[in-house]
């Protein structure tokens, strides 16, 4: 590896950071230039790693528009809790025997971080290796919305517990209504979690 490389994949993981735990708002502009003068590098490894966060649909950007965080409306952030549910239900249908890492029930780390953990674990249940990569991006890119949930819905610990548990015993039949109502709580809560979701202050990369 040169030289380069641990500077440019150092940029990359911070600026995604800060992108996941919504340190911008939607819409915010990300001037590289900045970015690079509080990451303490040079431009050029922010640059590239904002235009892999652009092939991670993480952020936008377009001729002469520079970089920026996507806008999001309510129909789009349903549109995502839908898949992400389509995604479950389809590894629930058939779900294959591959050995999995489930994470107990009193696993430490923020609400978002654990239903990160436990979607991709159920994901990992199905023998096509796709719908694990296809439920890691929507964890990526419903991760800030995650955590505006914490302040609009309660009771999340006793959701995911309940997930957790039907999830370690590999109980197929009833993790589907559980998964059901977890996604129909968020759908309806959409505006609700959208809103506080633009309530986050910007705040520079760390």
């Amino acid at each position: 590896m040169n030289a380069a490389g641990p500077t440019a994949e150092r940029i990359y993981e911070a600026v995604k950071a800060c992108v996941l735990r919504g340190a911008f708002r939607p819409g915010a502009r990300l001037d590289p230039a900045v970015l690079a003068d509080r990451l303490g590098s040079s431009v050029t490894p922010v640059r590239a790693g904002l235009n892999m966060l652009v092939g991670e649909d993480l952020v936008e950007t377009g001729t002469g528009e520079g970089f920026h965080m996507p806008l999001i409306d309510e129909p789009a952030l349903k549109d995502r809790y839908a898949w992400n549910a389509e995604i479950l239900g389809v590894v629930l249908r058939k779900p294959g025997t591959r050995a999995t890492g489930m994470p107990l029930v009193g696993e430490s780390g923020n609400q978002a971080v654990r239903t990160a953990t436990l979607f991709t674990d159920i994901a990992r249940w199905s023998p096509n290796v796709e719908h694990a990569r296809a439920i890691a991006r929507m964890n990526d890119r419903l991760h800030a919305a995650r955590v505006a949930e914490s302040t609009v819905l309660a009771e999340i610990d006793t959701e995911l517990d309940e997930i957790a548990g039907a999830a370690g015993r590999r109980d197929s039949a009833g993790l589907r209504p559980l998964l059901a109502r977890y996604h129909r709580r968020r759908i309806r809560s959409a505006a609700a979690i959208l809103r506080q979701l633009y309530r986050m202050e910007d705040s520079p990369a760390e």
